[in-house]
């Protein structure tokens, strides 16, 4: 059931503030001076396959009478997604004694100012006590009981990721609520955040999901290297012409699919090779074409007048990428000492070796 933020209002009100004070007329409760409570927020598996369901439970532990509880849980939005259906169902005292309920409407309303409400998800949850044989049901467990379960989904890009699922603590939608004799309706008395310690323990879950990486074309009989550490492929042609000759020389595993970027002036050192699942990015490689400096896929002329200024020391190679291009002497600098070996392959006395150039 979804239901509004006034419209839970209401309800406390009309629940807590009428049924209930017409049951006796006695004095407000008092506070004991040490309420506490504490929410536990788990989830049924520690990881979870990308496009997976996600049961969420929560435990609410307290040393007080507990009649009304309402608090946001928040999820991060580049991990899980929230369900058209998210099945929320109480249990135990929530389940006998309340009425639960939920909001997922706006609720960007419920994220505090800390946090960017494009990052997260929310919804609102309140559970409201209901009176039964003269009685105010109770929630008072120090031990624990689990209040509550429902769920999220986890993204399909959401592969390798870990994602938290807790409640806020600078959230100003908390009810401090207590009553001390349950079958005295008139013994309510209210607290805030300072006479009632509030803690909170949050979920994480990692989405495992299926591990996609670029592999050596085997069909082709290529011999691509793929650089998972620095996430480079070499070993490719001169003058590669895209993504389709790129597939040639390597291949996607599992479900992922190859979709290839290239520079402004070709498919050289630069090209981004991207593994999509289900049209969304989930890892990216590199093209490395050794020489290449410029990107066009050639190692040539052109790229010898870049190799010029970075001998005589007027400019200097400081991305990863381009060193790792355009160092053929193999002493991790872009420098004088490449200058030989550029000028014989411009010379064409000398083929650079893609698959070990040093």
């Amino acid at each position: 059931m979804k239901i509004s933020k006034k419209i839970l209002t209401i309800l406390l009100a009309a629940i807590l503030a009428f049924s209930v004070f017409a049951i006796s007329a006695s004095a407000a409760g008092t506070p004991t001076g040490a309420e506490a409570m504490t929410v536990t927020i788990t989830t049924d598996n520690e990881t979870y396959e990308a496009n997976s369901a996600v049961q969420v439970r929560v435990t609410i532990s307290s040393n007080y009478n507990v009649p009304s509880f309402r608090f946001p849980i928040m999820f991060d939005t580049e991990v899980y997604e929230l369900p058209v259906i998210p099945g929320v169902k109480a249990y135990n005292t929530c389940a006998s004694a309340g009425t639960m309920s939920y909001n997922t409407a706006d609720t960007a309303q419920f994220i505090p100012e800390a946090y960017d409400p494009s990052a997260f998800g929310c919804i609102l949850f309140q559970w409201t006590a209901s009176v039964t044989g003269g009685e105010v049901g109770h929630i008072n467990n120090e031990a624990g009981e689990l209040a509550f379960t429902f769920e999220l989904r986890t993204k399909s890009s959401a592969v390798g990721k870990t994602g938290t699922i807790f409640i806020p603590e600078e959230s100003d939608l908390f009810y401090y609520q207590a009553i001390e004799n349950p079958a005295d309706a008139t013994s309510f008395y209210y607290l805030n955040a300072e006479t009632c310690a509030m803690s909170f323990v949050p979920a994480n879950a990692m989405v495992v999901g299926e591990q996609v990486s670029l592999v050596p074309n085997e069909d082709f009989g290529t011999p691509a290297v793929i650089d998972e550490e620095n996430r480079f492929i070499y070993g490719l042609p001169i003058g590669l012409s895209g993504n389709a000759e790129l597939k040639e020389y390597v291949k996607a595993t599992g479900k992922a699919v190859i979709r290839s970027t290239g520079t402004d002036i070709g498919y050289g050192t630069g090209t981004i090779a991207s593994l999509n699942i289900d049209a969304i990015p989930v890892k990216s490689y590199t093209v490395i074409i050794f020489g290449d400096i410029n990107g066009d896929a050639y190692c040539d002329s052109t790229d010898l007048g870049t190799i010029l200024s970075y001998a005589s020391a007027s400019s200097v190679c400081s991305d990863p990428t381009l060193i790792f291009a355009g160092d053929l002497s193999g002493d991790g600098l872009v420098d004088s000492i490449d200058l030989p070996i550029y000028l014989a392959v411009a010379s064409a006395t000398l083929v650079i070796d893609q698959t070990n150039p040093y």
